[in-house]
Order: C-alpha cells, then structure tokens, then sequence
C-alpha cells in the first residue's frame, strides 16, 4: 500500500498541472471578447518551420539563382544587360516525391485483431471499417499527406459526416463519411493546442474564403466538447460535438525532408548556371587574323577568301574548357545529396544495369532508403492510430448496435517500404516452403491474372475444354486399340 501512495503522490503534480489545463481551455472560452479567444487558441507550443521560409527551398523558382538581387544580369554600356542564365532545380520537390512514394507507393495494410472470427457482428464491423476507407480513398489521401507533412512540416486530416443515405458500408446509413487534409502549403495555418501530457485539446484551422465580393477571414476550433466557427472575428457557429472526440489528426516534424542539403543545391544551380554563361559566350567562333588584310570580303561570293600580306595567316581560336573537372564537380554533388538523405538516385540512367538483378539483390541495394522509411514510419503510424480511433467513433453513431463491440476490434498498420519485387523468385521461394504443393485455386489464378471479365465462367469454360479433349483422346485410344 505505501508504494502505491509514494507513487500517487508523485504523480500528483502533473495531475494537478492536467487540471489546470483544462481549466485554462475554459478560461479561454469565457474570455469576453471573440479577437481574445482566438488569439489564445493560436498560443502554438510547438516549433514548426514556416512555410514562407520552407517555400524558399520548396519552390525553386524562388531560389537564389533566380534572383536578380542575388544574381544580376550583366551590365552593357549603352546597351540592354545581357541576361546570365538562371538555371534552377527542383530538387527539394522530387525528395519529397521520392520519399512519399517510397512510403506509400504500396498502400498501408490493416490487420485487425482481438474478436471472435466466428462473432458475425464483428466481421461485419471490419468490413464496415474498410468501406469507410475504401469510400475515402484513404490510400490517395495517405500520399497526399505525406507530401504536405514532408514539405510544409505539419499536417492536420479533418473527418465529417455529410448528409447522404447509402449502404455502402454492410448496412443503410444516412451518413457518408469524408476525409479532407490541411496543411501551410495549401495556404491553411494550423493551430495545435497541447496538455502537459502533449494530449490535443484542441484544434483550429485558419483560412480565407471569399464569397465573391470580399475575401472573408475564417477561423475553425474543434474540441471534444463543442465547435467554434469565427468569420472576420465574428462568431458564427457555437455548437456541442455531439462525436465526443475531436476529428482532427494533427501531425508535426520540425524540419523538412531535405534538410541539410540546401548548400549542395544551391552549389549544383550556380554551378550549371556560371558554366552556362561561359558557353554562350563562347559558342560563337572568333576569327584570328595574322598579318595585314587586304581588300575586304565580300560576303555574297562562293569561295570565301581573305588575302593577308607579309607572312600572315587566318585561322580560328579553339576554346579549351575544362569539361572533366565540371562534370566531376557536379557528379560528386548530386552523389552527396542523395548520400545524405539516405536516397537512392533510381533515375532511368542509374537503373539501366538493374533489369538482370534479382529481387533479393534489390532489396539490398534499397537498405539505406528502407532504414529511412523506418526512420519516418513512426510518426505515420500514430497518426493513422488516432485515425482508426476517430473512424471507431463515428461508425458507434452510424450503427448504434456496434457500440460495445467495435472498441474491442484492434487495428494494426503496416507501413511496407516500396520494393520491386521479382515475382518468380517470390512464388519459387513460397511453393519451396509449402513442400511444392500449388499457392493458389485455379480460379484465384485466373482472378489473380486480371485478363477475364467473368473468372467463373472463364474457369467453367477451361474445364469443359478440358473435358471435351479428355472425350476427344479416349475415343481416339479405343480406335487404335480396336485395329
């Protein structure tokens, strides 16, 4: 008993400092004025990168290459300035690509776990779960998620109801449910309310819309217990969350996916760029005159000839550019800034020479990218725990006889890095494992392949094939048997 009295009271203070807390989320509504209550719910503990700094980076028309300021055209006396060349890349963007797709290019796997596989509710609760993702095309909304947390560094996925009668999850339903993401980059400004226990309390999502005559300024608050809308500092809309759950997944990283690889960037473009001033200055010939010329020539003549005297020559000046050193340059950069991000360069000229490698060797050669992803994944699975919880809660209102069983029901994701795989080495290992005993039915085979429009029929009609030629050969054995 003493034990267990020390340990309640050392865990008094946080206690305490959890009811405080929420206290001050009550405080922060009974303020008088409406500018006072937003202002307080946008007191945003975290540090998030902003998106007007990350933007810089994202967008490589605003690096520093394109600048005028940072690179001016150069100076002609009398004359127009001759434009340097300006060549920017988009490097920050296609890591973002990359390392989504690499995340989610094979879609998130749902195993779901704690009931009975014989309990007919259950097994209608699952399918009910996959119906609503499947209808909110979750696996799209998953890259899009990614691309927005990568890039802006924070993320935020709002569910809600809307009015529609459907059956499109097992059983009728007047509600459909949709999912819609929210990030900086998509001009939104997020505003995460944390506890001491780094819990959400609450969630506010602040934009601009216009209804066609003035841009309106609109600022959305959700909590457990109610929603807040404000339009231009007025309130519009105080109503209870009847979910009793908040339905924002809100998720933050503090710097972009690229980080640390802006210098090799800016090293790579200015490099192309200078090197791209020098060719033009010097792709056009220059003639060398040695000696005196005389007359003049005539552009209009079919041999063209200029006459020098006393000894003299014409020939033309060969420019000698260092292309090695250049290309060394460049090759050893883009080399480190895939290093660095632990991201393999598959562009078609490196993956030419791969077409002969088996899959195991591929796996191999994708180890640095695959330790990345299990760097990364952790933060996404949370994320999709909170999703699968909220997703719970709806599904309680939408089939009410569910309700003591659908918190029963684990969910488990599986977040499988991109791999291509060689599918026959795949079956030969598994058919090895079984003691060579078939993987699949014929009509899963036949399902599998994708070519029939009607797999049943087309197996019906192989097996009367197979029929008729069984009929068609012993017919013809009894013949040769009978002469």
């Amino acid at each position: 008993m003493f034990q267990n009295e020390t340990l309640l009271v050392s865990l008094l203070p946080k206690l305490l400092t959890f009811s405080i807390d929420i206290m001050n989320l009550q405080d922060i509504f009974s303020q008088t004025k409406q500018e006072d209550i937003i202002l307080k719910l946008k007191n945003k503990s975290l540090e998030v990168p902003s998106w007007s700094t990350l933007v810089q980076q994202y967008d490589s028309r605003l690096h520093d290459v394109c600048l005028k300021s940072k690179r001016p055209n150069k100076p002609r006396k009398g004359k127009k300035d001759d434009e340097v060349a300006r060549i920017h890349l988009s490097l920050e963007k296609l890591v973002v690509k990359r390392m989504t797709e690499f995340m989610f290019a094979i879609p998130v796997k749902r195993t779901y776990s704690n009931f009975k596989e014989d309990d007919k509710d259950y097994q209608a609760i699952v399918k009910a779960i996959e119906a609503i993702y499947k209808k909110s095309r979750v696996n799209k909304e998953n890259i899009v998620r990614a691309r927005e947390l990568f890039a802006s560094c924070e993320v935020a996925s709002f569910w809600y109801p809307i009015q529609d009668k459907n059956k499109y999850y097992g059983f009728e339903s007047a509600l459909k449910l949709r999912c819609k993401t929210y990030s900086p980059k998509n001009g939104y400004k997020l505003y995460p309310l944390f506890d001491e226990f780094d819990d959400l309390i609450a969630m506010s999502v602040e934009y601009q819309k216009s209804d066609g005559e003035k841009v309106h300024n609109y600022f959305d608050t959700w909590t457990k217990d109610k929603h807040c809308l404000w339009r231009d500092n007025i309130l519009e809309t105080d109503e209870a969350n009847t979910l009793g759950k908040i339905p924002y997944i809100y998720s933050y990283r503090e710097e972009p996916i690229w980080e640390g690889v802006q210098h090799i960037v800016k090293e790579l473009e200015w490099t192309l760029s200078r090197n791209s001033d020098v060719i033009a200055y010097n792709s056009a010939p220059v003639l060398q005159i040695v000696g005196e010329v005389k007359g003049a020539e005539d552009k209009g003549e079919t041999n063209r000839v200029y006459r020098v005297e006393n000894g003299g020559s014409v020939s033309y000046v060969s420019w000698m550019q260092s292309i090695e050193a250049i290309k060394f340059q460049i090759d050893t950069l883009l080399r480190l800034f895939w290093i660095i991000l632990q991201l393999p360069d598959i562009s078609l000229e490196n993956i030419k020479g791969l077409s002969a490698v088996s899959g195991e060797a591929r796996k191999t050669l994708l180890t640095d990218a695959h330790l990345k992803v299990g760097d990364e994944k952790d933060t996404f699975i949370e994320f999709f725990e909170r999703e699968a919880s909220i997703v719970k809660e709806y599904l309680k209102i939408m089939e009410p006889k569910w309700k003591d069983k659908i918190d029963d029901i684990d969910i488990e994701h599986e977040i499988t890095p991109f791999i291509q795989n060689d599918e026959v080495a795949e079956i030969e290992k598994l058919i090895k494992a079984n003691g060579g005993k078939a993987l699949l039915s014929h009509l899963e085979s036949i399902k599998s392949l994708g070519w029939s429009a009607d797999p049943n029929q087309t197996l019906e009609d192989i097996r009367q094939d197979e029929s008729l030629a069984a009929k068609n050969s012993l017919t013809t054995n009894l013949f040769s048997a009978a002469e």
